[in-house]
């Protein structure tokens, strides 16, 4: 067999080999290329841009739905945040914190702290006055002068002619009017003063200094940790938005750096489809070598 009839024995393979190199190189690279639309005066030229960029918002979709729906879960965020290690963490965090005042300014700054501060000893003053208030002192002076004065009376047959139930309420009537005049301005200010007073040693102290039993605390700590997490995951979780925004990332996503994206994960595959093209091109090729001979028969 001569040099010429090998080559024309194997150019059919090796044609249907670079045909299908060819054709299936063509077709990866319309996956991403051309990144945009391209038209001949109104007309559309078909194909354009490629599928990836044509559907670049169904993926994102599809890609959103599926990041939120399967892999970013309530159980599973619970699941992470809720184990030994995280919860510990997050507990000794906490006690490592420094003072009051310094964790405060560090987070809020310093203005912000102070207006925060002030915001709780007037918030504490009014829980405090509102509780004296609720006691009713008005009933309970009155109650207390009439067996104080009763007692007294007692004792003096003749002082308790004139003193009766309506005097005492009388006597007693602008006292209570007091007290309550005392508790709504002045009393006010001297309770928030005494606040103050007491808190400012505590805001200078680290946490820790704070605390007792550390141990004891820690646990407490965690367990209110994972109370939060178990009833506000789901809260967290929808709170993100993921599906949306995952879409709007790989909507926005440059056509360029959306392929970038792809190849990086699968320019192997790609590479075998491609290769695959040449070994069906080569396999066709043979099978046409195959045919002819046996026609010839």
């Amino acid at each position: 067999m001569t040099f010429l009839e090998v080559l024309q024995l194997i150019s059919g393979p090796l044609l249907g080999a670079v045909i299908g190199v060819f054709t299936n190189y063509i077709a990866v690279k319309m996956l991403f290329r051309p990144y945009h639309a391209h038209y001949i005066g109104k007309w559309h030229i078909p194909f354009t841009p490629g599928i990836m960029p044509r559907r670049q918002k169904a993926l994102g979709k599809a890609l959103g739905h599926a990041i939120s729906e399967s892999l970013v879960r309530r159980e599973d965020l619970e699941q992470a945040l809720l184990s030994d290690e995280v919860s510990k963490t997050v507990a000794r965090a906490v006690l490592a914190l420094p003072s009051i005042e310094a964790s405060g300014t560090g987070i809020f700054g310093e203005e912000k702290y102070e207006d925060k501060r002030e915001e709780v000893l007037d918030a504490l003053t009014d829980r405090i006055l509102a509780g004296v208030q609720s006691f009713d002192l008005g009933a309970i002076i009155t109650a207390e002068a009439t067996a104080a004065i009763r007692g007294y009376t007692s004792k003096n047959p003749l002082l308790g002619m004139f003193v009766n139930d309506n005097l005492i309420a009388s006597l007693t009537a602008p006292i209570v009017e007091k007290v309550a005049a005392f508790l709504e301005g002045e009393g006010r200010e001297k309770v928030r003063d005494k606040l103050e007073q007491e808190l400012e040693p505590y805001e200078q102290k680290p946490i820790r200094e704070l605390i007792t039993d550390t141990e004891k605390f820690e646990t407490v700590l965690i367990a209110l940790y994972r109370h939060l997490v178990e009833k506000h995951a789901y809260a967290v979780v929808s709170h993100f938005h993921i599906e949306q925004m995952v879409e709007e990332k790989i909507e926005a996503m440059p056509p360029k750096e959306l392929e970038a994206l792809v190849l990086s994960v699968m320019k192997k595959e790609l590479n075998a489809v491609i290769w695959l093209g040449a070994g069906i091109g080569f396999v066709i090729g043979l099978i046409n070598i195959g045919i002819d001979f046996i026609t010839k028969l």
